[in-house]
């Protein structure tokens, strides 16, 4: 018995000084705190809005594949047909432009469709900083899925750690 309850709180105290030090290397960026014990897979939040097209707030996890390169003010993750969804920061909250690639983030928010005009995705393109080759290309407006954050969970840069 006494095993029992000894092996019961050496547990507990493992798994809670864990879970803080999971939390000590993660940082909320935007109005929104995200809490991750809610977040669902991204393909689970596509497939729920396919369903249910009227809920639109989520919290989902996803990779980063890649980030605004001039103000940290969007990334993008790859769904599952390996597209890419753009995620927009509402009110324009920033992440550092250096955040890595493949990095796991939680974000809070809205998803919706919208057509991204020309000059949208033309200024996306600028804030990539893709060549003007590249930004000359686009010629039509685009409907598709989009997620508006207002909130993203993400592991601290190490250079942030050190400090």
């Amino acid at each position: 018995m006494f095993k029992n309850i000894l092996f019961a709180f050496v547990s507990s105290v493992l798994l809670v000084s864990c879970s803080e030090n999971n939390a000590s290397n993660f940082v909320n960026y935007g109005p929104i705190k995200v809490d991750s014990t809610e977040a669902i897979t991204l393909d689970d939040m596509l497939l729920q809005l396919e369903q249910n097209p009227e809920k639109t707030t989520f919290t989902f996890f996803a990779p980063i594949n890649e980030v605004c390169r001039a103000a940290g003010c969007w990334v993008k993750v790859i769904k599952p047909d390996g597209k890419a969804m753009r995620v927009r920061f509402k009110n324009h909250f920033l992440i550092p432009t250096n955040t890595n690639i493949g990095v796991m983030a939680y974000y809070h928010g809205n998803a919706y469709w919208d057509t991204v005009s020309v000059a949208m995705q033309k200024h996306f393109a600028e804030d990539n900083q893709d060549s003007q080759a590249v930004i000359d290309t686009i010629k039509t407006d685009k409907f598709e899925l989009c997620f508006e954050a207002d909130g993203i969970l993400l592991e601290k840069p190490i250079s942030a750690s050190k400090k």
